[in-house]
């Protein structure tokens, strides 16, 4: 993906059907809109993978980012920015190696107080994240899950 302003400007095939990222890329082109990164997200429960997007962007380790509307998560993006009220949804990409193999995210920073800090590392999340999980979750649980 090629992302200008924080929007999705085009897409590249890198496994899977031409024809779906050959209509995004028309989508995109005809409602900006549709590119624009309403979200991002990084998964911070300890569960097993469903292969439901909806679930396993929930799971430790994952990232994912949505397009498209974010009204509905108190978000500014709203349907009638849109050209086309079709085209007004959300649109979740996860990140998790046994959804995208061949994707590789190496490392997530967050800036937290004026400093960039890493909390992923190759799917995995990082002391930092870990400690602050660890006030929510047993330690060997969250261990076990890695």
């Amino acid at each position: 993906m090629h992302v200008k302003g924080g929007a999705i400007t085009h897409a590249d095939l890198i496994k899977g059907e031409d024809s779906i990222v050959a209509s995004r890329n028309q989508q995109l082109i005809g409602d900006p809109a549709t590119g624009i990164l309403g979200e991002l997200g990084f998964g911070t429960q300890v569960l097993p993978f469903a292969g439901c997007d909806i679930q396993d962007e929930k799971i430790l380790g994952t990232c994912h980012i949505a397009t498209g509307r974010s009204d509905h998560l108190g978000g500014n993006l709203t349907p009638d920015l849109f050209n086309s009220r079709e085209n007004a949804s959300h649109d979740d990409i996860l990140y998790a190696p046994p959804k995208t193999p061949e994707i590789n995210v190496k490392s997530v920073l967050m800036e937290k107080g004026g400093e960039h800090v890493r909390i992923l590392q190759d799917f995995s999340p990082t002391s930092l994240l870990l400690d602050v999980l660890e006030d929510e979750y047993p330690t060997d649980l969250i261990r076990s899950a890695l």
